[in-house]
């Protein structure tokens, strides 16, 4: 390779989006592959992922700008003290979650991880829109991982001040992502590392969200907690599911502690991490969550595949 690649050169490697491009990664990874030296290949993508923003921040506006750290290249708000503060929270968030689960989540690839912080709604929503293919109500969101080609996540500034922990959450999902975790698990170590990486927590549970889930919850509605189906719910199901997921893992954590980094390792979506739980733990879900609960019939009912 002797010029200095284009990723609006690549045959077929853009794609139209609704309002902003969207690359077709696929293609990207296809040329790269065929045309860059393996020790290359960190450099070019790096420098790929530059032109996909820069394109990204003239869309936006002047408003906007690219800016990079040792680890993270983002986009956002033109703002000095404000871009400073995303990145070392960025590069923070990196160092406390490898070192916490080392055995568990990993930094491979090529490129510097990507962060699209978005000042407005509207924008956030135009921008993730383009990766769901289902149209309908979805809950509101803070962040977002998109876990498709170039794994990057968006996060939206207008919702308030808290960005720190949407960066902690969703840069743990992408540490996560070659493990085929079911979502209740995946979502349950995250927020989990959230109050790590912040040194902080919100969590509590009191007589009223126990009412609450205790109420919500039946023999179907625990399907889609299983599936990860209610994690999107514009209704009480996403809150609860993120409050379920918190509770099952850091009780798992409480009473098999060693179990932790093997259960992660070896949980699959596809049963909802039943056999993991089993082996290592000796217990099933349906116990799990009965601990909680109360009496019900809380096992995962399906091959949770064809969801994913």
């Amino acid at each position: 390779m002797t010029a200095e690649p284009s990723l609006f050169a690549i045959p077929q490697a853009i794609e139209k989006g609704g309002r902003f491009i969207k690359p077709n990664w696929v293609a990207v990874y296809d040329w790269v592959d065929a045309n860059v030296p393996v020790d290359q290949q960190n450099e070019t993508w790096t420098l790929l992922a530059g032109q996909w923003l820069s394109a990204l921040r003239e869309t936006l506006g002047e408003g906007y700008s690219v800016s990079e750290s040792r680890e993270f290249a983002l986009v956002g708000r033109s703002d000095a003290r404000l871009t400073n503060r995303i990145l070392v929270s960025c590069e923070h968030a990196r160092k406390t979650i490898l070192k916490t689960l080392p055995d568990v989540a990993r930094d491979e690839g090529y490129g510097k991880h990507v962060v699209l912080a978005f000042s407005d709604v509207e924008s956030y929503y135009d921008y993730i829109s383009d990766f769901y293919s289902e149209e309908g109500d979805f809950g509101v969101s803070c962040g977002v991982f998109l876990d498709e080609g170039y794994g990057h996540f968006a996060i939206c500034l207008a919702y308030g001040d808290d960005y720190e922990r949407t960066i902690a959450h969703e840069l743990n999902h992408n540490l996560l992502r070659h493990l085929p975790l079911p979502l209740w698990l995946n979502e349950g170590v995250t927020q989990v590392m959230e109050d790590l990486v912040l040194d902080g927590s919100y969590f509590s549970t009191d007589h009223e969200i126990v009412r609450r889930h205790r109420a919500y919850w039946n023999s179907q509605t625990i399907d889609t907690f299983w599936s990860g189906q209610s994690f999107s719910s514009p209704d009480d199901g996403q809150e609860l599911s993120y409050h379920l997921s918190q509770v099952l893992f850091r009780n798992l954590m409480a009473d098999f502690p060693k179990q932790v980094s093997p259960l992660l390792n070896a949980a699959h979506y596809a049963d909802a991490g039943e056999a993991a739980v089993k082996q290592l733990c000796n217990v099933s879900l349906s116990d799990r969550v009965a601990q909680f609960l109360g009496d019900g019939d809380w096992k995962p009912g399906r091959d949770y595949s064809e969801t994913e």
